[in-house]
């Protein structure tokens, strides 16, 4: 038999909507289980709301692993310098264009 969600000594009463195929399948897992739908509804939020709260650490785990990979990379150098040579020539280009607009 599954595990059950401990009862907490104060609840919140929440109306909620299902389809009829829900219902149904709520209704049979309930008979299977001998367990009243209320509890496995709230089985099932409290397994999502787990899997939630892991799903939002995963980005952490992934950004923890993820730092450091460019260490030791050696082009870089020249690829930033030739970012910032592309920079400076579009910006003249920018300028001289200007600039001769201003002349007219």
């Amino acid at each position: 038999m599954q595990e059950t969600v401990p009862k907490p000594k104060r609840m919140v009463r929440k109306q909620l909507l299902l389809t009829p195929e829900q219902n149904q399948r709520l209704a049979s897992i309930a008979a299977a289980t001998e367990r009243p739908e209320s509890e496995i509804v709230r089985e099932a939020i409290e397994t999502w709301l787990a899997k939630q709260a892991a799903g939002d650490e995963d980005w952490k785990v992934a950004w923890r692993q993820a730092a450091g990979m460019w260490k030791g990379r050696t082009d870089l150098d020249a690829f930033y310098a030739e970012r910032r040579e592309r920079r400076h020539q579009r910006r003249e280009r920018m300028n001289q264009r200007i600039a001769e607009g201003r002349s007219k």
